[in-house]
C-alpha cells in the first residue's frame, strides 16, 4: 500500500491514489494533521495531499504597490484641492452665520449689536484687520458691552478682507434694533491659490447677508475678485 492510501487508511478512510475521488468516513484536517482516534498523528505532507498554500508572488506584490503609486499620485491632489476648498467655504459661511445671528440678536433684544474684527482675547475692543478673524458685540444703551461670539482665525488658513466701497473698507458692521446695517459692507475669502478660488460676502444696508456662489466672482455685481 502506498503512503498516501496507508495516511488515509489510518483516518479511517480509503484513498485512491492517483485519483481525486475518496471516501473519507473519520477525517479531520488542520493544517496538513490527520486527526486519528486509533493511532498517532500522521502530517500528510505527500505530493497530490487535499492542502494548497495560496499567496503573492514578488512580481504580483510590485505590480500591485505600483498600481496602488499611481492611483495615489493622481488622487492627491485632487483631495488637496477639495480640502482647501472645503476651507474656504467654511470661513466665508462661518462670517456669514455670525452676522446672521448679530442681527437677529439685535432684533430680538432690541438693542445695536457690532460685528468687528477680532482684538484681544475675552475683550471687547475691536481689532484693527479682519484677518485676524471677528467677533460679535452687544452695544447697549447704557452700561457695558458684552462679547456675544469670538472667531479667531487659523494660523496658515484663509483671509478675511474688507473690500472697499468707494475707497473706504467697512471696519465693522452694526445692526440696529430694526435689524438694519449701518453701512453696506463687502468681504472676501482668499488662501494662497489666488482669486481664482476666492469668495465673497456682502452684507447690505436693510440687514440682508449673503454669499458668493461662484468662487473666484463677486456677489455684489459680478466682477472678478482680487487677492490679496
Amino acid at each position: 500500500m502506498s503512503k498516501n492510501r496507508v495516511a488515509f487508511a489510518k483516518c479511517g478512510g480509503i484513498a485512491i491514489v492517483n485519483s481525486i475521488s475518496f471516501d473519507l468516513t473519520q477525517f479531520a484536517l488542520t493544517g496538513g494533521i490527520c486527526n486519528d482516534r486509533d493511532g498517532p498523528r500522521q502530517r500528510l505532507n505527500q505530493p497530490g495531499s487535499l492542502l494548497r498554500v495560496a499567496g503573492f508572488t514578488l512580481v504580483e506584490l510590485l505590480i500591485t504597490i505600483t498600481v496602488l503609486a499611481i492611483l495615489l499620485g493622481v488622487a492627491a491632489p485632487s483631495f488637496q484641492t477639495m480640502v482647501l476648498n472645503q476651507r474656504e467655504s467654511a470661513q466665508a459661511d462661518g462670517l456669514v452665520n455670525a452676522l446672521n445671528y448679530a442681527r437677529n440678536t439685535a432684533l430680538s433684544q432690541i438693542i445695536n449689536i457690532q460685528a468687528c474684527p477680532s482684538g484681544t482675547s475675552g475683550s471687547t475692543t475691536c481689532g484693527a484687520s479682519w484677518g485676524a478673524g471677528w467677533m460679535i458685540v452687544s452695544q447697549p444703551p447704557t452700561g457695558a458691552a458684552t462679547l456675544l461670539q469670538s472667531h479667531p482665525t487659523a494660523a496658515n488658513g484663509p483671509v478675511l478682507s474688507a473690500v472697499p466701497i468707494g475707497g473706504t473698507a467697512a471696519s465693522s458692521v452694526t445692526f440696529d434694533p430694526r435689524g438694519l446695517a449701518t453701512t453696506q459692507a463687502n468681504f472676501k475669502v482668499c488662501d494662497s491659490r489666488g482669486a481664482k478660488f476666492a469668495r465673497s460676502v456682502q452684507v447690505l444696508p436693510t440687514g440682508f447677508i449673503q454669499s458668493g456662489p461662484t468662487p473666484g466672482l463677486a456677489v455684489w455685481d459680478g466682477s472678478a475678485l482680487t487677492c490679496p
